[in-house]
C-alpha cells in the first residue's frame, strides 16, 4: 500500500505528520517526504518552503532511531531541531561572526516550528516534552555528515569502491569501526586492540582490513564477518602505519622501534624485517607495481625497499620528519608529507625534487589522480598540482591542537577528516563550511550542585558557568585554580554557591577554607576558613573538597584538610566545631536529615564516624565499606543509624540513647544499606548479589529481594524498596512482601527518586525522566547521558554520552507541574 501523498501546505499542520507516523510508521513518513521533495515545489506557502521541507527531512533522519522507538516524541525532536535552525537568537550560540541560516532575510523554518508549537499546546491534554534551550548538534543542511565516536579518532581510510570507511580511535578495545558512507551508520565494530589504533588500511579487493595500534600489535580482519584472521604481536614498538601491496599478497607494518615488517597476508608469516631507519618509522606505502615499498620516519629520511628480497634500494634524505608517503597511480612520483610541507621523489632514479613553497606542515597527502594531490595542512585542505605545486582550490578547516588526518574518496571529490572532538567529518570540496556550535568547541567536563536547587554549575573545558532555573548562564569570575576545583554546592534556599578557596595563598600563611558567593550577583559573600597553616605544614593539595550545607542552610561542613572536618556558621563565617578523625583523606561529609549530626567518611582508614553537633561528641567511629560506594544509612524520621562492613557485619546505632548493636548478617561484604524513614525496617545488600529486608528491632530477616547481579545502592521510602545494581537496572519492590513491582533499564540517583520532584535514569539507553516514585517514564530524550543535574522548575543540565561531553540545557514541559 503506497504511503499517503504530502503537500507543502499539509506540512503546516503538525497533526499531518503525527498521524502518518502513528498510522503507517516512520518509514512511510520518510518515503512520503522523499516523494514530496522529488517534485518541483512552489515557494509561495506562508509556512512551509521547499527549504523547510528539506530541513524537516534531515531533522527526521538525525533522530530516526529514537523516533522509531518513541513516536510520541516526534514533536519534541522536530521542534528542537527546526526551531534552532534559523531562529534569530541562534546566532549567539555559534562562533562570533558566523554566517548561518538565521542571516537569511527569508528564514522561516523557525516560524514553522513555532506554528507547530501553538498547535501542540492548544489541546487540553498536553503531553510532557523536553525543550532544548540551546541548539543541538547535527547539521540540517549541506553534504557534511558526522560519524560519532566515543574517543579521539586518529586514522581513517576509504575502501577501494568508496562505499565503506574504516576508522581507528582511542576507545577501549572497541576502537576499529566500519561505516556505511551513504548513510553514515556504523555497520561493524572490530574489537580487540588494547590501546589506540593509529593506522587502518584496506586490501585492494576490499575484503580485508589491517589495523595497527599502540599495543605493539597489527591485525588483519575479515571485513564481511568481522573475524580476526591474524594478530601480528610483538612489534618492536607502537605500530604507526600499515599498508597492503597492490596484489593483496603482502602487508607492510611500520613501528616506533625503527623497523618495518613484511607479512604474508594469507598465513600471517613475517617474510622480511626491514632495518635501516635510525629512528621511528611513521609511514609505509607500496609502489603500484608492487615491486617496491617506501617508508618514512623521524630520522628525516625516506627509504625504498625491494619487496621480494627485503633489500634497501635507496635512501632519500629529506631534511625533516616524514609523516606520510603515497605513490602516484602511474608510479612516477612518490609524495612525502613532512613538517615543512609536501615534497616529491621522482621514482625513475629516486631523486628528490621539492614541490613549491609555502604549503606549510602537512600531516597527510593523497593522490586524487596522476596529477593532483589532496594535502591536509593545519587549518585547511588543499588541492595541489603535483607538478607545479600550485594550490588549485582550498577549504578551510577549524584548527585543533592535535594532529588531524584526511582520507579521500576514490572519486577525488569527497573526503573524511579525523577530529579530536570524537568524530570523523564526511564532506566534499564544494561543501560550504557550516558554522560551529560554541557548545561543541568547549565541552562540559563536570556538573555540580544540588538537585532541585535554583542554580547549577557546569565546568567546561576553559571556563566555569552557573545556570539558573530559566536556563540562563553566567561565567564565574574566579581565578582559574579555584574555578576548576570540585565539587561546588548550592545552599538549600539557593542563596549561596560554595566553592573551595584557591590553593594559592599570597602572602603566607595558607588558610584553607571555602568561599561562599551570592548566587544572584556572584560576588563574594563569606569566607569560611580554617586556622592558618604554615606552608611547610600545609600537607597535600586537595583536588576535590568534600562539603555540605545543613538542611536549614545555617551551617556548613567541609574537609579542607586531612584528618579534620570543620563546621562553620554561614551567617558570620564563624568556625564552630572541628571534628578530628584518623589520618588520611576524608571522602565525604554530610548532615543527618534533622541537621543535628554530621557523618564523616574516611576513605584511607575505611571508617565512618557520626558526630553530635551540640557538644562535638563522637557517637560512633567504626570500620565500614567506603569503596566503591559508602555503605551506611540514616533513618529520615528517627535517630537510627546503620553501617555495613567488609566482614558482612551490620552495625546499628540508636543516636538518641547511644545504644549500639552488631549483627552478623552475611559471610560476604555489604554493598548497600537503607533504613525506612521510621527506622523500623532495613534492607542490606551483599557482594553475593543477595538482598534482604530485616526487622531493625530484632535483626530478623523478613524476606529476600531477588537480583541477578550485585546491588550497590538501596533506598526505602513509604512502602517501597528501590535498588540499583551492576546490571545497570533500577528496581522497585514492595517492602512488606518483597514482590518486584517494576524493573527499569538504567541507573537512578536514589536520593532524587525519594526526595525530588523529578528523577532520571542513566544507562545505555536515551535518558528518561520520571515523576516521584513513579516507575513509568514521563518523557525521553534522544541522547544517552553521562551525567545530569535536574534543577528547580524542570530545568535539566546534562553531559552527553552519545554526543560526547555536549552540554545540554533542557526544560521539561509537564502539564502536571503547571497545575502545581
Amino acid at each position: 500500500m503506497p504511503p499517503p501523498s504530502l503537500t507543502l501546505a499539509a506540512l503546516a499542520e503538525f497533526s499531518t505528520l503525527e498521524r502518518l507516523l502513528l498510522d503507517s510508521g516512520l518509514e512511510a513518513l520518510e518515503e512520503a517526504l522523499d516523494t514530496l521533495l522529488a517534485r518541483v515545489l512552489p515557494d509561495d506557502d506562508p509556512w512551509v518552503s521547499p527549504r523547510a521541507a528539506s530541513v524537516l527531512r534531515r531533522a527526521l533522519a538525525l533522530d530516526a532511531d529514537f523516533v522509531r522507538d518513541h513516536p510520541e516524541a516526534l514533536f519534541q525532536c522536530l521542534y528542537n531541531r527546526l526551531r534552532w535552525f534559523d531562529a534569530p537568537e541562534a546566532a549567539s550560540h555559534f562562533e562570533e561572526g558566523a554566517v548561518g541560516p538565521w542571516s537569511d532575510p527569508g528564514a522561516r523554518v523557525w516560524k514553522l516550528a513555532e506554528h507547530w508549537r501553538q498547535q501542540w499546546e492548544a489541546p487540553s491534554e498536553v503531553k510532557p516534552w523536553l525543550e532544548a534551550l540551546r541548539p543541538l548538534p547535527g547539521r540540517l543542511e549541506g553534504h557534511e555528515r558526522d560519524l560519532r565516536h566515543e574517543a579521539h579518532v586518529l586514522c581513517v581510510a576509504f575502501n577501494p569502491s568508496g562505499t565503506r570507511l574504516a576508522t581507528g580511535s582511542w576507545e577501549d578495545t572497541q576502537n576499529v569501526h566500519l561505516w556505511d558512507v551513504a548513510t553514515g551508520t556504523c555497520v561493524r565494530t572490530l574489537a580487540g586492540h588494547e590501546a589506540e589504533v593509529r593506522s587502518v588500511a584496506w586490501s585492494p579487493d576490499g575484503t580485508r582490513l589491517a589495523s595497527g595500534s599502540r599495543d605493539h600489535d597489527a591485525r588483519i580482519w575479515d571485513v564481511e564477518t568481522g573475524a580476526l584472521l591474524h594478530s601480528l604481536t610483538r612489534q618492536e614498538g607502537q605500530v604507526t602505519s600499515v599498508a597492503f601491496s597492490p596484489d593483496g599478497r603482502w602487508l607492510a607494518v611500520a613501528n616506533l622501534g625503527w623497523r618495518v615488517r613484511l607479512v604474508e597476508v594469507a598465513t600471517g608469516r613475517v617474510a622480511h624485517t626491514l632495518s635501516g631507519h635510525e629512528q621511528s618509522v611513521l609511514t609505509v606505502a607500496f609502489h603500484p607495481s608492487g615491486r617496491w615499498l617506501a617508508s618514512g620516519g623521524s630520522d628525516d629520511t625516506a627509504r625504498i625497499w625491494d619487496v621480494e628480497t627485503g633489500a634497501q634500494v635507496a635512501r632519500i634524505s629529506v631534511g625533516t620528519i616524514v609523516r606520510d608517503a603515497a605513490f602516484s597511480p602511474d608510479g612516477a612520483w612518490l609524495a612525502l608529507s613532512t613538517v615543512d610541507g609536501v615534497t616529491r621523489v621522482e621514482t625513475q632514479g629516486w631523486t628528490h625534487q621539492p614541490l613549491g613553497q609555502g604549503l606549510g606542515p602537512a600531516s597527510s597527502a593523497s593522490w586524487l589522480d596522476a596529477k593532483r594531490l589532496g594535502v591536509f595542512v593545519h587549518g585547511r585542505l588543499d588541492e595541489v598540482d603535483a607538478l607545479s605545486g600550485e594550490v588549485l582550490r582550498t577549504q578551510a578547516v577549524p584548527p585543533q591542537k592535535v594532529e588531524r588526518h584526511a582520507a579521500f574518496h576514490p572519486d577525488g571529490e569527497r573526503f573524511a577528516l579525523t577530529s579530536a572532538d570524537f568524530r570523523v567529518v564526511l564532506s566534499d570540496w564544494n561543501a560550504r563550511a557550516a558554522p560551529r556550535l560554541l557548545a561543541e568547541q568547549e565541552p562540559v567536563q563536570e556538573l555540580s550542585g544540588r538537585a532541585g536547587a535554583p542554580y547549577g554549575i557546569a565546568r567546561l573545558r576553559r571556563s566555569t558557568h552557573v545556570f539558573d532555573s530559566r536556563g540562563q548562564s553566567r561565567p564565574l569570575p574566579l581565578d582559574a585554580r579555584t574555578a576548576f576545583m570540585l565539587p561546588w554546592d548550592v545552599s538549600p534556599d539557593g542563596r549561596y554557591l560554595a566553592c573551595p578557596l584557591s590553593t594559592v595563598s599570597k602572602p603566607p600563611p595558607f588558610r584553607p577554607g571555602v568561599r561562599l558567593l551570592d548566587a544572584r550577583t556572584l560576588e563574594p559573600a563569606q569566607v569560611l576558613s580554617a586556622p592558618p597553616v604554615a606552608r611547610e605544614d600545609r600537607g597535600p593539595v586537595l583536588d576535590s573538597l568534600p562539603m555540605a550545607f545543613s538542611p536549614d542552610g545555617k551551617l556548613f561542613v567541609a574537609a579542607v584538610e586531612e584528618e579534620r572536618a570543620r563546621v562553620w556558621r554561614v551567617s558570620d563565617g564563624a568556625l564552630v566545631l572541628t571534628l578530628r578523625g584518623p589520618p588520611g583523606n576524608i571522602q565525604r561529609v554530610s548532615f543527618t536529615p534533622d541537621g543535628t549530626r554530621v557523618v564523616v567518611l574516611h576513605d584511607e582508614s575505611g571508617h565512618v564516624s557520626l558526630h553530635e553537633l551540640r557538644h562535638g561528641t563522637t557517637l560512633l567511629d567504626t570500620e565500614a565499606v567506603v569503596e566503591p560506594d559508602p555503605v551506611y544509612a540514616i533513618a529520615a524520621r528517627s535517630p537510627s543509624f546503620a553501617v555495613g562492613r567488609e566482614s558482612g557485619e551490620l552495625v546499628l546505632l540508636d543516636a538518641a540513647t547511644g545504644t549500639q548493636r552488631t549483627l552478623a548478617v552475611s559471610d560476604e561484604a555489604l554493598t548497600g544499606l537503607a533504613l525506612s524513614p521510621d527506622g523500623t525496617r532495613g534492607v542490606f545488600a551483599c557482594a553475593d548479589a543477595s538482598v534482604r529486608v530485616f526487622d531493625v528491632a530484632t535483626g530478623a530477616v523478613l524476606h529476600a529481594l531477588p537480583h541477578p547481579d550485585v546491588v550497590f545502592g538501596v533506598a526505602v521510602v513509604d512502602s517501597r524498596v528501590i535498588t540499583v545494581s551492576q546490571d545497570q537496572h533500577t528496581r522497585f519492590f514492595d517492602l512488606a512482601s518483597g514482590a518486584l513491582l517494576a524493573e527499569l533499564p538504567g541507573l537512578a540517583t536514589l536520593e532524587d527518586v525519594v526526595a525530588q520532584r523529578y528523577w532520571e535514569t542513566l544507562g545505555d539507553a536515551p535518558v528518561a525522566l520520571h515523576r516521584p516514585m513513579d516507575a513509568t517514564p514521563l518523557v525521553h530524550f534522544p541522547d544517552v547521558m553521562e551525567e545530569t543535574l535536574l534543577l528547580q522548575d524542570g530545568l535539566l543540565l546534562a553531559r552527553g554520552h552519545t554526543q560526547k561531553d555536549f552540554l545540554y540545557v533542557l526544560r521539561l514541559h509537564d502539564p502536571a507541574m503547571s497545575r502545581g
